[in-house]
This record gives structure tokens, sequence and C-alpha cells, in this order.
């Protein structure tokens, strides 16, 4: 059942409650005086851990809020978010040319993790080793020799295929070439699935975001890329240059003033407080935020 916000006096609700009894019972509506106090999210699940923290955070400051968060990846979010089928929909990429009649609203940057098993000997690869392990199934270091690919719907995919280049050819042209991985490398359909794909065999390399590694880090390591350490500070720096947005999708003139607020919340001090943990926030000196369930 949805949660509901009384937004009536007690005069009010007395009247309403006496002409409920003798109408009989029903669901709420608008016309009952009463917001609906339920938001839907859709999308990345890259971006869902970090949205699990704005929505746990955002229900404790709002009694009686419920948002429900779920997963399926950036084109998913996207598209239920053009349907209406959610408030908001998340996606780990810009959106296309082809993705209309909807704003996108950037909540963080986050780098892309090159992981594997926190026991694995390797450290560090090149961005030319990677495209050589999932384009022609080339060994990295005499020691990995399989690779988790995201399914295609994935946003931290699309990004990936992009940014990973060798000799100025990017995997994303690469794998359009020939239209198939190497056969060293599976697919895995979500965040929770390429780490646990990669956390059970010493020989599997794959990519995450980033601010997924440190709760996981009794399985997983992300390695050094061309060099360079994939951390907070490197991302914001630009040397760690597998990056990408994390973004909010919805339709403007659609949403309600409950998902308005979420919103605000999310730029305000405390969402950024718990966006800047793990990820890079985008609104400085951001103001403190008034719950909305008074």
């Amino acid at each position: 059942m949805k949660k509901k916000f009384l937004a009536i006096g007690v005069a009010a609700a007395l009247s309403v409650t006496a002409v409920g009894m003798m109408a009989g019972c029903g669901p709420a509506s608008a016309d009952d005086g009463e917001e609906d106090l339920t938001l839907t999210i859709s999308g990345s699940t890259s971006v869902q851990p970090l949205m699990n923290e704005l929505a746990a955070k955002y229900e404790e400051l709002n009694e009686g809020v419920d948002i429900e968060v779920s997963g399926g990846g950036s084109g998913v979010g996207i598209s239920d978010a053009q349907q209406g089928r959610v408030d908001i929909g998340m996606s780990s990429r810009d959106l296309n040319s082809n993705e209309t009649g909807v704003t996108s609203k950037k909540i963080a940057d986050d780098g892309i993790a090159i992981i594997v098993k926190s026991d694995c000997t390797v450290s560090s690869v090149t961005s030319a080793e990677i495209f050589d392990l999932y384009i022609s199934g080339t060994a990295i270091q005499n020691t990995i020799t399989k690779a988790v690919m995201r399914e295609s719907a994935s946003g931290t995919r699309s990004a990936f295929l992009e940014l990973i280049v060798k000799d100025g050819v990017a995997m994303e042209d690469a794998y359009a070439e020939q239209l198939a991985f190497a056969d060293c490398v599976q697919e895995a359909n979500s965040t929770d699935l390429a780490i646990s794909n990669v956390a059970g065999d010493t020989s599997t390399l794959g990519f995450i975001s980033l601010g997924s590694v440190a709760a996981n880090a009794s399985q997983i390591k992300a390695l050094a890329v061309d060099g360079v350490e994939a951390t907070l500070e490197n991302v914001a720096n630009g040397s760690y240059a597998i990056a990408r947005p994390f973004n909010l999708i919805y339709q403007e003139d659609k949403l309600s003033d409950l998902a308005k607020d979420f919103l605000a919340f999310i730029d305000s001090a405390e969402g950024q407080a718990i966006i800047n943990a793990d990820y890079i926030g985008q609104v400085e000196n951001a103001p403190a935020y008034t719950p909305y369930v008074k």
C-alpha cells in the first residue's frame, strides 16, 4: 500500500472521516486532500547503490515517504522515465540524440574501476591490454584469461566501450566492426553479478562503478590503468580517464512536488555529503535541507 501524507487540518479530517463512514471505505486519492508520498525510481545498477543511500536518508528525514528503487540498466531507466512508468530514471551515461522528451540531471561523476579478484597478482594494466582481452582474447600478463561484459542496456558498458582505446581506436568501434567480443567474454546483467563473477575466479577481469569497490574490497580490487590509480582524486583531476556521469532522467513538467523536493534534497548539504563519500558531487556550498513532511 502506498504511504500517504495527510495534508488537511484536524477539523477537516474529522469531517472527511464522517463522510467516509457514511459513504463507505475506498482508496485515498488527491480528491481526499491527501498527497501520495511514494516515489518510483529505476535504471542503472551502477547508480542504484548511491540512490538507495539517498532514498534511505530522505525517508528518514520525511516520515511516511516510501521510495522504491529498482535496477534494469540505464536504457531501462531512460525508457521508464520517457513512458511515465517511474517518477525518475537512473542512467550512468548521457542521453542519446533519439532519447527525447525527458530532462537529464547530473548528480555525480564516477570512475569505472577495472577489477579483479582481491588475491590476483596483477595490480596494473594498460588500456591496450584491456582492449586486446575483450576484442581478441589475448591474456593479460599470463594471468587474466577471461573477462566480464555488462549487458547492452548498461550505461557502464556504453562508457567502457567508448573510453577504452588502443592506437586511436575505441573498443566500441572495434566491436561494431566484428559484432562480437572474444570467446573468453561472458555477460553479466548487473553490477552485483559482475562482482560475483570476478570474485569467484582469479583469472577474470571486469569493470564496475568505482563507488562500488570499497563495499566489496574483501572480494575484489581495482587495478591501476595506464599507470594511474583508480581513485576519486584522480577522477576529479582528470588523470584517471575512465570516468562517466551519474544522471537522473525525468519528465520535468510531470514531476510531483515530492519528486521536486527529493531532487532538492540531493542538491542539499545532506545529499551532497552522501554523494561525496564515494563519488564526486556537483554542488558547492550546498544549502541545508528542510524536511518536506512536517
